[in-house]
């Protein structure tokens, strides 16, 4: 009897110390990934707009507008802690991204009302309890329109709120383009206290996220704004003194 306690608890110390080298080997990846972050700024060089060091060292959800593959780096760059990417079931069916996204612990969700979606929150919530980080794409898919930003999928907002974690709002001001550069807005936690301990109702949720789909839209309109004012400002003064160096 004491032989077979003696070699149960040998294979429960086995098993942490595998999940304890497994979590070093996530974070040396992460580590990676943040290094990588500064070589693909090399060929997607962008603006970072408020410190990103400001980011206390507690858990976080964020969210990004998403453009393309490479936005992955704006989240890498902001929390020195790892981050679990939520991404869609359907990246797992190619070798390298399923590779890629088992490396980086994403977490599948799926939006075809399978039970994935039920999973997926659950996963995320037991990270943020354990105090990491997850980052959401709440556009569901790469915007690919001529729009500020497509329509949010919900749930982020009571994810964020069940487990009292402050979101934090990336915004890109455009898609990223080699050798172009753009501008990434890190912007301030937000969080709904008022909501903490309640039972939600959908249209409380709904009321919590569209705040959040508003402050991001308008960081980004108020900046593309700024932006054609400048140019405009530009074009007047070089038409003044064209008009001038004219007469």
């Amino acid at each position: 009897m004491e032989n077979q306690s003696n070699d149960i608890n040998r294979k429960k110390a086995k098993e942490v110390k595998k999940k304890q080298r497994a979590d070093r080997a996530y974070v040396r990846w992460f580590a990676f990934l943040r290094f990588a972050e500064k070589v693909l700024r090399i060929f997607y060089p962008y603006v970072r707009h408020d410190a990103v060091e400001k980011y206390e060292d507690r858990p976080y959800v964020l969210l990004c507008n998403h453009f393309r593959m490479v936005d992955v780096m704006y989240p890498c760059a902001a929390m020195k802690k790892p981050v679990h990417f939520m991404a869609k079931t359907e990246l797992w069916e190619n070798g390298f991204l399923h590779w890629f996204c088992n490396k980086c612990r994403c977490i599948p969700v799926s939006r075809d009302g399978s039970g994935t979606d039920v999973k997926a929150i659950m996963q995320s919530m037991k990270y943020l309890k354990s105090g990491e980080n997850i980052l959401i794409y709440p556009e569901g898919t790469r915007n690919k329109e001529n729009v500020d930003m497509l329509p949010f999928k919900g749930g982020f907002a009571a994810i964020a709120i069940k487990t009292r974690t402050p979101i934090v709002p990336i915004v890109q001001s455009g898609k990223p383009r080699l050798f172009r550069k753009s501008h990434v807005f890190y912007g301030a936690p937000i969080e709904f206290p008022e909501y903490y301990g309640k039972k939600l109702t959908e249209e409380e949720i709904a009321e919590c996220e569209k705040r959040v789909r508003d402050i991001m839209v308008k960081t980004r309109t108020d900046f593309l704004a700024s932006q054609a004012a400048e140019r405009a400002s530009k074009a007047a003064k070089k038409q003044k003194r064209s008009d001038r160096s004219g007469k």
